[in-house]
C-alpha cells in the first residue's frame, strides 16, 4: 500500500510567480490568469495524491484539504525539532542593536518584500537601532538588497553557522503565507527567538500568539507586532523563554509515533483507515 505526503503548495507557489510574471498586464488581468493557474494547478496536484491509499500533510488546514478533496484517509504529520543543535546558548551577540531575522529561500512565494514595508514603518516610528539579516538566496535577494536600509544578507548557512545566526537574532519575521508547516520557525523557537508569522500556511499552528510569538491577521496586524516587540524589553524576554520551552516539548519522538501509527493502520487491508484526531489550533 502507498503513502503519500504533501509538502509544498505548488499551486500557490506557482500561481505567485505567474503574477508577478504577468505584472506588465495590471493586476487585474495577471491576478485572473494567476488564480486560474492556481485552480489548475491545484486540481491536477490532487489527481496523483489519489494514487496512495493513505496521506500526511503538515497541518490542519491540508489535512481537510487533502481529505475532502480526494476522499483518502489523510493524517497530520509534524515535524520536530533539534534543540541540541538550535539553542540560545549559541547567542554571542553584546551590543543593543534589535535583530530581526529571516531565514528561507528570497523569491516572491514567500512574501519578502514586506520586510522593507516593516522597516518603514519602524523607522517612521522613530525605533531603536535594528537590523535585519536576511539569510538564503533567491530571485528577490537582489531587490531586497537595493531597497532594505538596515540589512544584511550573508547568504545561505548551514550546521554550526545558522544556528548562531538564530541565537544571535531577537525576533524572527516570517511573513510568508504559502508555506505548510515552516521548520525554519521552529527551529527560530528553538533558538530561544520568538516569532510573528502571518494567519494563513502551517506556521500559525506553530507559533502560540502571545506566548512563543504572534500571529497576524494582517499586514498592519503583523507591523504593530513587531513594534510592540522591539519597544518592550520585558514582553520580549518573557517570549524568548516560551518560545524555547514550547521548542522542547517538540520531540521527533512524538512526531513519529503518530507517523508508525498511521502506517500500522494503511497495512490492514480489511479495515477502514480513520484520519488522525487534529491539535487544537492556538
Amino acid at each position: 500500500p502507498l503513502a503519500a505526503s504533501w509538502h509544498t503548495n505548488v499551486h500557490e507557489f506557482g500561481a505567485r510567480r505567474v503574477e508577478k510574471l504577468l505584472s506588465f498586464a495590471g493586476k487585474g488581468v495577471s491576478g485572473a490568469i494567476a488564480g486560474a493557474a492556481e485552480r489548475a494547478i491545484l486540481a491536477a496536484t490532487v489527481r496523483f495524491y489519489r494514487i496512495a491509499k493513505t496521506l500526511f500533510a503538515p497541518n490542519p488546514d491540508l489535512v481537510r484539504m487533502l481529505r475532502d478533496r480526494t476522499g483518502r484517509p489523510t493524517y497530520d504529520m509534524r515535524r520536530g525539532v533539534d534543540t541540541v543543535m538550535y539553542t540560545p546558548e549559541k547567542r554571542r551577540r553584546t551590543d543593543r542593536v534589535f535583530r530581526m531575522g529571516y531565514v528561507g529561500r528570497i523569491t516572491p512565494e514567500k512574501s519578502v518584500r514586506f520586510l522593507v514595508d516593516i522597516e518603514q514603518a519602524l523607522l517612521k516610528a522613530g525605533a531603536p537601532p535594528f537590523q535585519f539579516v536576511v539569510i538564503g538566496q533567491g530571485s528577490e535577494k537582489e531587490w531586497l538588497q537595493a531597497n532594505l536600509r538596515h540589512a544584511e544578507f550573508p547568504g545561505v548557512l548551514k550546521g554550526e553557522a545558522l544556528a548562531q545566526a538564530y541565537a544571535n537574532l531577537d525576533l524572527f519575521v516570517f511573513p510568508s503565507k504559502t508555506d505548510t508547516f515552516g521548520n525554519v520557525v521552529q527551529e527560530a523557537l528553538a533558538s530561544g527567538v520568538p516569532a510573528v508569522v502571518t494567519a494563513e500556511g502551517g506556521p500559525k499552528y506553530i507559533v502560540r500568539s502571545g506566548e512563543s510569538g504572534f500571529i497576524a491577521a494582517d499586514d498592519a496586524a503583523f507591523v504593530r507586532c513587531v513594534l510592540q516587540v522591539i519597544g518592550d524589553p520585558s514582553l520580549l524576554a518573557n517570549l524568548r523563554r516560551q518560545a524555547r520551552e514550547q521548542a522542547c516539548d517538540t520531540t521527533w519522538d512524538r512526531v513519529f509515533e503518530r507517523i508508525y501509527e498511521a502506517y500500522e493502520m494503511n497495512l490492514r487491508p480489511d479495515e477502514h483507515v480513520h484520519p488522525a484526531p487534529q491539535p487544537a489550533a492556538h
